[in-house]
């Protein structure tokens, strides 16, 4: 559906008959989609990152550690920027 929604959109933007408020529409349909997607290989990233910590040898252990932080860093910039997209547009 938002993807039917998007082509909507670019129909539109190429007619010449578009809104702003269609295209603030498909930046949030197109953030939307990009902060879930985005969590889930996260969440990936962060189960392979435990699974690796359980079975490396202790030399290894502080840099799998902090790839796991890093990962994590990464989740909160992740909604951090797509919050902050969705605020600009509320604004509009």
């Amino acid at each position: 559906m938002k993807f039917k929604l998007l082509a909507e959109g670019i129909e539109k933007l190429e007619g010449g008959t578009y809104s702003i408020e269609k295209i603030l529409e498909v930046i949030q349909n197109i953030t939307g989609w990009a902060i879930r997607v985005g969590i889930a290989l996260a969440g990936l990233s962060l189960v392979i990152g435990f699974v690796w910590y359980t079975v490396v040898d202790v030399d290894q252990k502080a840099r799998v550690k902090q790839r796991i932080i890093q990962t994590l860093l990464g989740i909160m910039g992740i909604i951090l920027a797509v919050s902050l997209v969705n605020i600009i547009i509320d604004l509009f």
